[in-house]
């Protein structure tokens, strides 16, 4: 297929009701650029290369129609000398480069207009090119747009989800057992030494009871006082 066929076959589809069909319209407007790249670049080689085609035409038809005039007056300087047949052989090879002059000319025009033709479509792919590229911009946008708003819709569901606030409650209880536990746990432990102190004092008292009921039942027995010894020894007698 040519170049000229497979642009009209890129350029025919209809890219909404394309992209309306994908599954993920995204991916498929970025292979339908791809395929629109590609063929601009064949695009354009094609057209620089028909370009050139054509200047070589135009060139030739314009030697060709050089030769038709040199042979002319080749011909009519000729007849001036009276050389009636070297007249004619000029005229001969007029012919001869006019026919080819004719035959370049057209070649040319076909040329020109095959290369107009290229030049159309290599103007509709790049406008192709930048409404696709516009259409994937455009639909990147509009799925982050969308992620963007599940996501809100999902906090704000979240927010006022009572679910959200069971779980608060359900907290708040945990901590408050906590709290609970931990101020028990604190007069236990002050309960505990108050009791200590407690029966320490009363286990002073009944110290204090059982001496004083010793000292009842046993008197304290006085021992009597040994004599003061002399410093100096008796005398013997």
């Amino acid at each position: 297929m040519s170049i000229l066929g497979r642009i009209r076959d890129l350029l025919s589809a209809n890219v909404n009701a394309m992209l309306d069909r994908a599954e993920d319209p995204e991916k498929m407007a970025e292979e339908y650029l791809r395929q629109l790249r590609e063929q601009l670049y064949e695009a354009k080689t094609s057209v620089a290369a028909a370009m050139a085609d054509e200047r070589k035409l135009e060139q030739k038809a314009r030697q060709q129609a050089a030769e038709v005039q040199g042979w002319n007056e080749k011909a009519a300087a000729a007849l001036r000398n009276s050389d009636e047949e070297l007249a004619r052989t000029a005229l001969g090879r007029k012919v001869n480069a006019q026919k080819l002059a004719e035959q370049y000319d057209q070649q040319y025009k076909l040329q020109a207009e095959q290369v107009m033709l290229l030049q159309e479509g290599l103007g509709r792919l790049e406008g192709r090119i930048a409404e696709t590229q516009a259409k994937k911009e455009l639909i990147i946008a509009k799925k982050n747009r969308a992620r963007t708003q599940e996501a809100m819709q999902t906090t704000v569901r979240g927010l006022s989800s009572t679910n959200v606030l069971d779980k608060l409650d359900r907290l708040e209880e945990r901590v408050d057992d906590q709290l609970n536990k931990a101020t028990a746990m604190a007069e236990l432990e002050a309960g505990s030494l108050e009791n200590r102190f407690r029966e320490l004092e009363a286990q002073s008292e009944v110290d204090a009871e059982l001496e004083e009921l010793k000292r009842q039942m046993f008197p304290t027995i006085t021992t009597p006082s040994l004599p003061e010894q002399s410093g100096e020894s008796g005398t013997q007698a």
